[in-house]
């Protein structure tokens, strides 16, 4: 079959799909031979910048989440009666303006071609929440993810928690790599390429029960549903303790050039990553 029949065939099977309601986009992209897909991606153009606190007595529960592109936060906190200060800010830049780049190229003298997906939805996302309570119990729980990457604490049934915590996440881009043969439909190459980051810090004191978990995917996969994982770790607590974690994730990702990944990193001297997603500083809270 030559090549541009078969190019058309095969882009007669991608599935694409864009919102254009407000600032929504959203979009998939599936080979239709061997039910490949990045799976559904989306996003918003937003900034959002929410802040507050809470003094008092009684009960309290708290629900947040929220997930643009797969940078996802999530909170769950019930409080039974008892004393709490609480203050927060939450901090959001989404922006879907550059096109979704879709590529197919076949090898030539073989029937293997290549298809590439390259992705520039930057997303960033700053949570700061600190909280001291003292009661009959409270369960706090938060998640914070990034595309495949994920770190998150819980407190069950303690009668005095203090605690601060931050966490900054970023997304740059996002890679998609199909290789695959057109007679054999065999998939040899299925890769995902995030260029990521997240900063995560807590500093906490309780009586009761606490879990803190995280994990980091690694760069390379056969498949991405099984994306290998370079670290991962699960910790329990019971009793009285004092826990301090300081946990940083990035990737550089597979498009980025010297030039592209100074996001990442950067010199004392210069703007600090979260002053650049949001070009303003940090301030108290």
């Amino acid at each position: 079959m030559e090549f541009q029949e078969r190019l058309v065939l095969l882009l007669a099977v991608l599935l694409i799909i864009l919102c254009g309601f407000g600032s929504c986009r959203y979009y998939q992209v599936t080979e239709g031979d061997t039910g490949w897909t990045t799976g559904l991606r989306q996003s918003n153009n937003i900034s959002l910048d929410i802040s507050g606190s809470a003094i008092g007595e009684g009960t309290f529960y708290r629900y947040t989440e929220t997930d643009f592109n797969d940078v996802r936060m999530r909170e769950r906190i019930a409080a039974a009666h008892g004393t709490l200060d609480t203050a927060e800010r939450i901090r959001l830049k989404a922006d879907v303006t550059n096109p979704v780049e879709i590529y197919l190229e076949k090898l030539p003298g073989v029937q293997d071609y290549i298809l590439t997906a390259n992705e520039s939805w930057p997303v960033g996302m700053l949570a700061l929440r600190s909280l001291n309570y003292t009661g009959k119990g409270i369960s706090d729980n938060d998640f914070f993810g990034n595309n495949l990457d994920y770190v998150g604490a819980a407190y069950s049934f303690a009668k005095d928690l203090k605690m601060d915590r931050s966490c900054l996440l970023y997304l740059n881009n996002a890679w998609f790599e199909l290789a695959l043969n057109d007679t054999t439909k065999a998939i040899y190459t299925d890769r995902f390429f995030p260029a990521k980051s997240m900063d995560y810090k807590l500093d906490s004191r309780f009586q009761g029960l606490a879990s803190f978990k995280y994990r980091q995917a690694g760069d390379h996969t056969a498949t991405r549903e099984k994306h290998m994982t370079t670290r991962e770790g699960l910790e329990t607590y019971a009793g009285n303790f004092q826990l301090n974690r300081h946990i940083f994730m990035a990737s550089i990702g597979r498009n980025a050039s010297v030039d592209e990944d100074d996001w990442l990193v950067c010199c004392p001297t210069e703007p600090s990553l979260e002053e650049r997603i949001f070009a303003v500083s940090s301030p108290a809270y």
